[in-house]
């Protein structure tokens, strides 16, 4: 199912320059503070629900946005950056931020200039 989202929306539209996996910590598990006492802060961060987003730096006429997504964009592909709520970038984390496929950006393609030899 592709993404779409009413016209006007978007506070950038841009192209993804970087595009690259980071780890989003996940949340402690309860009780386990209390449970291993000094050893905490050395086993804690083994034991949390940690997985994989993605960072993305987006190219828009502006600058340039990073945002973190768990959609899947490759470099070269147009998206709208959509800040959720009071999010303010142009730096936003996971769940600031939605975004999605856009068909606003313009490119120039450039033709190699024929060779003379």
């Amino acid at each position: 199912m592709v993404k779409s989202q009413p016209r006007g929306d978007a506070a950038y539209s841009g192209t993804v320059q970087k595009a690259y996996p980071v780890t989003k910590q996940g949340s402690d598990i309860p009780g386990v503070r209390r449970l291993l006492g000094k050893y905490a802060n050395t086993i804690g961060p083994k034991l949390r629900r940690s997985g994989e987003t993605n960072q993305y730096v987006v190219r828009t006429p502006t600058g340039q946005v990073m945002a973190q997504s768990d959609d899947e964009f490759e470099v070269g592909d147009c998206v709208d950056v959509i800040p959720l709520g009071s999010a303010d970038g142009p730096a936003y984390r996971l769940g600031q931020v939605q975004l999605l496929p856009s068909e606003k950006c313009t490119t120039l393609t450039a033709a190699p200039a024929p060779r003379t030899d």
